[in-house]
C-alpha cells in the first residue's frame, strides 16, 4: 500500500517500468544474482493463487543459466537485515550500488561504499541457501498454496 495513495496512472507507469526492467533478464550475456529473504517469499500479499504463480515464475526464471536465486533464511542474524540494495556494473566496468528506503533512495558511485556493499553481498550469499536448496524451498512453498 502506498501512503498517500497514488492514482491509477502512476500505478500503470510503475508496472510498465517494472516489466521493462524484467526484460533485461533475458540478456544471456549478463549475469544476475538475487538473494531473497524467506519472509518476502512467505508473505502472501494478495490471493493465494497469484502468490503461487509468482513463486512458480521465480522457479522458471531461476532455471536460466545467467540467473542465480538464493533464499536467505529468516532465522538468525545476517548482513541482509540492514536492508535491500542492488549492485550494478556498467559496460565500462564502473560499479554502482543502489539503496532504496521508505522515503528516499541513493545511488552510490563512491568506490569505498560500493566495495563495502559488494562484500556485504558476498556475506549474504554465504548465509543463504545454495541455488538448488533455494529452488526446493520455493517449490515447497508453492506446493503448500
Amino acid at each position: 500500500m502506498n501512503w498517500p495513495p497514488v492514482d491509477d496512472q502512476t500505478i500503470e507507469e510503475q508496472v510498465k517500468a517494472r516489466l521493462a526492467r524484467q526484460a533485461i533478464l533475458a540478456t544471456k550475456t549478463k549475469a544476475f544474482s538475487f538473494a531473497i529473504g524467506e519472509a518476502a517469499l512467505c508473505n502472501t500479499l494478495g490471493r493465494r493463487d497469484a502468490h503461487k504463480r509468482q513463486l512458480l515464475h521465480l522457479l522458471e526464471v531461476g532455471r536460466q543459466r545467467n540467473i542465480v536465486i538464493q533464499v536467505l533464511p529468516s532465522e538468525g542474524a545476517n548482513p541482509g537485515l540492514n536492508g535491500p540494495f542492488v549492485l550494478l556494473e556498467s559496460p565500462n566496468h564502473e560499479r554502482y550500488a543502489y539503496e532504496e528506503g521508505q522515503t528516499s533512495s541513493t545511488l552510490h558511485s563512491n568506490p569505498e561504499m560500493v566495495n563495502s556493499l559488494v562484500h556485504r553481498h558476498a556475506m549474504i550469499a554465504q548465509c543463504a541457501l545454495n541455488p538448488d536448496e533455494s529452488a526446493r524451498f520455493i517449490r515447497e512453498l508453492a506446493e503448500e498454496l
